[in-house]
């Protein structure tokens, strides 16, 4: 074991994807039970709440597109230059990181008065009452992105250097909070003001910020500062662009699959919505994988020593395989009674089963194939997972719903998980597979 910096250091012992991969499971648990809390309230006001709010979602999967152009580049220099030993290196990338994330952030957040509405209108299909929550929703929980942003680079840097768990405590702060203050806002629990879905996105951006304030009491890895962007932040949105590219490739997709969920009706919406946040609060594991690969295969490039790679593939396979096969288990064993609990609409719960059972069959084909998206992430090859996400998500998943939604409905909708995540476990193996050796690139 090294230390350095202060860093210790212990590349190339045992376990190595899951000492990363556990503290960062457990700081995803409090974002899926943030969704389970935020679904029950929105149950609580009304089907058109649940599904308006369940359908601004979305717009965080493409805010999540534009951070992950900096956090994946940042993540794979950071694990690359801890290898090897370079904290000049990741100090400016933090720092770089920093200021980019601030200044995009907050043009997001200024000009949201002009591109929201359009936004919501777009998705909803025409569905007025389901467009007017959105719009009120998101029009205060934007207010939430720079924070968002911020914590999002903070945590990147500390798993990067094998510090995974300050990010753990953060995410608990913001779940504890958003868990107390979610309900009581809307619903005027606490003594609080009644505020409706209005109180939601309030209390998710003032929960933001407690989680940001979190590190003000934790030593940071590496000195912290605010640098003028340089080469190193090209560097960054070289490494980073395919992995916003993919986020943005999947966040389209996602929306052409939204849509045919939509046309489907407000009933197969609002099951859609209380399938996948039970989901999401079960499938966590896998993006543990996925960053806990990422991190310890650029240790790996960054120091040279890709003689034992071939171990982090196989760990981070047989983790994520695993953790997706308890969560089939776990979702099949839920589905006839997660639909009752969530809402007294009989058609609605009748849905949720069938969703939960055909998600089910998918995480396997998802676990696999984000465990060798790490790797081929930490590796430098950011543009394997765009070429394989791109044809998976646009193919087998948003035509193909386009296509059954006509004939199959909701059910023909919610086939295409299945298709999309075994064709892109089939893919990226074959990929690995054929050109190993081809996919590392150093970029420091």
């Amino acid at each position: 074991m090294v230390v350095w910096g202060g860093l210790v250091h212990p590349l190339g012992t045992n376990g190595e994807v899951s000492r990363i991969a556990f503290p960062v499971l457990v700081g995803m648990v409090p974002d899926s039970i943030i969704s389970l809390v935020a679904m029950i309230t929105a149950s609580k006001i009304g089907t058109e709440a649940l599904a308006g709010t369940g359908l601004a979602s979305y717009l965080f999967m493409i805010i999540n597109a534009v951070a992950s152009v900096f956090m994946v580049g940042l993540l794979v220099i950071t694990s690359q230059a801890y290898g090897g030993n370079d904290l000049r290196l990741i100090e400016r990338a933090f720092g770089e990181t920093l200021m980019t994330s601030v200044i995009s952030s907050l043009a997001v957040v200024t000009t949201s008065p002009f591109w929201l509405p359009i936004y919501t209108s777009l998705l909803s299909g025409g569905q007025e009452s389901v467009n007017e929550v959105a719009v009120t929703y998101l029009s205060l929980r934007v207010f939430s992105i720079p924070a968002l942003m911020l914590n999002s680079v903070i945590a990147t840097l500390f798993r990067a250097v094998e510090k995974p768990w300050p990010p753990t405590y953060s995410s608990i702060s913001i779940g504890v909070s958003s868990s107390v203050l979610i309900p009581s806002l809307a619903l005027g629990y606490l003594g609080l003001p009644k505020l409706g879905v209005s109180g939601m996105g309030l209390a998710s951006t003032i929960s933001q910020y407690i989680g940001l304030l979190v590190y003000v009491f934790l030593r940071p890895p590496v000195k912290v500062g605010f640098y003028i962007p340089s080469k190193i932040t090209a560097k960054i949105l070289a490494v980073g662009i395919p992995a916003s590219a993919e986020r943005f490739v999947g966040s389209a997709g996602h929306n052409i699959y939204i849509n045919a969920v939509v046309r489907s009706g407000v009933e197969a919406l609002a099951a859609h919505n209380i399938g996948l946040s039970v989901e999401n609060l079960i499938i966590g594991p896998v993006f543990a994988v996925n960053i806990a690969a990422s991190a310890k295969t650029g240790h790996h490039v960054g120091s040279n020593n890709i003689r034992d790679l071939d171990r982090v593939v196989k760990e981070a396979l047989r983790i994520g395989v695993l953790w997706m096969f308890i969560a089939t288990l776990i979702l099949v064993s839920l589905s006839p009674f997660v639909g009752k609990f969530f809402t007294n609409d009989g058609e609605v719960a009748e849905l949720v089963m069938i969703y939960l059972i055909m998600a089910a069959i998918s995480e396997v084909g998802l676990g696999a194939s984000q465990a060798l998206y790490g790797v081929f992430r930490g590796a430098g090859s950011t543009w394997v997972p765009l070429a394989i996400s791109s044809m998976t998500i646009l193919i087998f998943r948003a035509t193909l719903a386009q296509i059954l939604q006509p004939i199959y409905g909701i059910y023909g909708v919610w086939f295409t998980q299945i298709t999309d995540m075994y064709s892109r476990f089939l893919i990226s193996y074959l990929v690995y597979v054929k050109l190993e050796s081809r996919l590392l690139v150093k970029v420091i």
